[in-house]
């Protein structure tokens, strides 16, 4: 109201005055109208920070921060943590035993380290078995072919390391199982050698899985293989476990796959599970 009575009287005056005092009045009019626009701009300014300034104390909340990743480490080496035991099918490539070739295993895994290994042949029957138990046995594998031959060797007692325990996979006994591929992920985080990223979610084996992947700064090993240098890690999204490795090097040629189907987790496993 102030400011159209401004505007009214600036007019109302301009025409009552004589030519030059009319461009003068037309000056002061022009003035007036500026005057206005400003008076304007300032108090719809004014109101609009006091909308947003109510807004903020009456919810008495801040706006809400980027999401963050549903899955951490942190919570996949809990996962574990609370399992005892688990079976699965675990098939693996490796390109230094047999060029890549797929194994299939049928794979017992009590903690805090016992493991039990059934090669399966054509048609699911067991070929060969390998049983492990931490503190027990001397520290010896023991292992049995199964057949003619087997009855003819009967059970070898063997170091975990030695070549012929190391027939069948690039890695001993000792360093079975995705109690190691968690532990493993999680030293490399701490290096901070090695960039972690989640790179999605997908379907995979046909379950929903988180994609992480390990990649190397500059030439450090990754996943615990010196020429490796990158890793890609599915975690299952119910169990929050591994399913799947796969490792490559700077060339970015697959070096291994692990898979792990048909997980169960904390099923009974007695003694006899871990005995030749």
């Amino acid at each position: 109201m102030v400011i159209a009575a401004l505007l009214q009287d600036s007019f109302s005056n301009s025409a009552l005055m004589s030519p030059m005092s009319e461009l003068q009045g037309a000056v002061c009019a022009f003035k007036a109208s500026l005057i206005a626009a400003l008076l304007l701009t300032t108090i719809a300014c004014g109101r609009f920070a006091q909308i947003e300034t109510s807004s903020t104390e009456s919810t008495g909340k801040t706006p809400a921060p980027t999401q963050s990743a549903p899955l951490t480490w942190s919570d996949i080496t809990d996962s574990y943590d609370r399992i005892q035991t688990y079976q699965c099918l675990y098939e693996k490539e490796e390109r230094a035993i047999s060029n890549g070739e797929k194994q299939t295993i049928r794979v017992s895994f009590r903690k805090p380290f016992n493991v039990r290994l059934d090669w399966l042949g054509e048609g699911g029957k067991i070929d060969q078995t390998a049983v492990y138990r931490q503190g027990l046995n001397d520290g010896k594998v023991l292992a049995r072919q199964h057949g003619l031959l087997g009855a003819i060797a009967g059970t070898l007692r063997l170091d975990p390391n030695e070549k012929l325990a190391l027939s069948d996979s690039a890695h001993p006994i000792t360093e079975m199982g995705i109690g190691l591929i968690i532990d493993r992920a999680r030293r490399d985080i701490a290096s901070g050698n090695i960039s972690l990223t989640l790179a999605g979610e997908e379907i995979l084996l046909g379950r929903s899985a988180y994609r992480f992947e390990f990649t190397a700064r500059k030439n450090e090993g990754v996943a615990g293989l010196a020429d490796a240098r990158r890793a890609v890690i599915w975690i299952d999204r119910e169990m929050k476990l591994p399913i799947k490795v796969e490792i490559y090097d700077g060339r970015n040629t697959l070096l291994e796959r692990h898979s792990f189907l048909d997980l169960r987790l904390n099923v009974s496993l007695p003694d006899k599970t871990f005995t030749l």
